[in-house]
This record gives structure tokens, sequence and C-alpha cells, in this order.
């Protein structure tokens, strides 16, 4: 997919839907040149569709705490709410780059900039994992390939540059919020935090979980932009008529 171009960007924060201001307008930062920007281009696709709401994704843009800096300036010179910018990266270990260091850097820059972190514990690919079953047993990103690829998973071989992923997984979307938001419970358990809502957690705390393995937040961008894409219908409200003392339901 070609890059936007600087002047298409800008416009991002300008444009309408449909002749009214736009709703919402997400960026999403990713590490990755493919794998996630190809899954989370499912939802923008269906969002252009219905035209209500724009999502702008920024691919290939380096480790998590580049991808943090990344969307701290794009989030200062756009028009962005506090929960439309978010930072999709990994914990990927790798020594050579003083990667331990860099991630908790990571993790406590994008929460004191409010950003919202999409970051998994190793690989992406757990998220995709999560939607077949709940999975606790500390993984390297290297299985992945394999274990996505039994006949009672995707049955066929699994393709980090698939772009075809989130179609695949969309029926059981819910299965993997669910089985996610169990992990990150279950791990806040064991180091004693009563509230497991991410956002709620303080920045040590943050970088704990983020650091165990297997464990990812994708859950709360997905949830999100279902929340927008695909508004549920507002709760029916008691209302009296006018013409009658009578309640109507």
């Amino acid at each position: 997919m070609a890059r936007q171009n600087s002047r298409n960007n800008s416009m991002y924060s300008q444009r309408k839907v449909s002749g009214r201001s736009k709703g919402k307008t997400f960026l999403i930062v990713c590490e990755g040149e493919e794998t996630e920007p190809n899954y989370f281009k499912g939802f923008q696709k269906i969002a252009h569709t219905k035209r209500i709401a724009f999502i702008k994704i920024k691919e290939g843009v380096g480790v998590g705490i580049t991808v943090v800096t990344t969307a701290k300036q794009l989030k200062e010179q756009g028009n962005y709410g506090d929960d439309e910018v978010w930072c999709v990266f990994d914990r990927d270990l790798k020594k050579e780059n003083n990667n331990q260091q860099n991630f908790n850097e990571a993790i406590k820059s994008a929460i004191e900039n409010k950003l919202n972190l999409a970051v998994s514990n190793d690989a992406f690919e757990l998220w995709f994992l999560l939607h077949y079953e709940f999975y606790q047993s500390e993984t390297h990103r290297s299985d992945y390939k394999t274990m996505l690829s039994f006949k009672t998973r995707l049955g066929e071989k699994y393709e980090k540059n698939s772009e075809t992923m989130y179609e695949k997984l969309k029926d059981k979307e819910s299965n993997a919020i669910n089985f996610a938001k169990k992990l990150w419970s279950s791990h806040c358990k064991l180091y004693g935090i009563d509230d497991s809502d991410p956002d709620k957690l303080t920045v040590q705390e943050r970088i704990i979980i983020h650091n165990i393995n297997p464990s990812t937040t994708v859950y709360q961008l997905v949830e999100k932009l279902n929340e927008v894409i695909f508004p549920k219908p507002p709760t029916e409200l008691n209302f009296v008529n006018p013409d009658s003392d009578k309640m109507i339901y």
C-alpha cells in the first residue's frame, strides 16, 4: 500500500464525512511494516466504507521507543483526542539493542504523554492465537508461525505479510478480547494488583505486566475501534406520551 504523502496526512484533521464533521480520527503508529498494519487495515477499510471515522496507520516506524516518540510528535502536530493515538509494538527482546531499557522507557513515556498502548509480549501474533484459545505459556515469537498454522487454528500456513488476517479472525474476535483480558488480569493478580484495568495501573505496574510473556493490550485498541465503527444502538428510554397519562416503554 502506498504511503500517504505529507499533504494528505495533514488533511486528516480537516476532512469531513458526508458533509458532517468527522467523529473520530485514529492514529495507529506501528513498529512493524506488515503484520500489525495489515491487520488494522481491516478496520480502516470498514470505517472508510461506512464513512464513520478516519483511521491513519503509520507503519514500519521501528522499535517501541521510536514508535512512542513518533506518536508523540504526530499527536502534537495534529488534532487528536487522548483516546485516538495508539502505539503498537512488541517486547521483542534484543540484548544487543539494550531493548529492556528502551522497552520500559517506551511504556513510561507513552503513559506520561497520554498515548495509548497496544503492546504484545513476545509478539503481535499472540493476539491472533488468542482468537482460538486461552494461552498463558511463555512463547518465543519464532514459534507462533507453526502454532497458528495448526489445523485446529488457521488450518493453513500462517504468513506474516497476510493481508486477510482481520477477515479470517473477525468472527472469533470476542474470544480474543475475553482471553486477552483474562490473561492480563491473571498477571495482575499474581502481583497483587486488584484493579486489572491497564489504564488504572501505575507506570511501574504497567511496566511489570507488559514485561510478562505472554501478555497483550491489543484488545484495548480493538475495543475502541469497534466502539466507533460498530456503535451500539442507544438504550431505549422510557418516555411519557403527552397525550396519555401512561408510560410508554
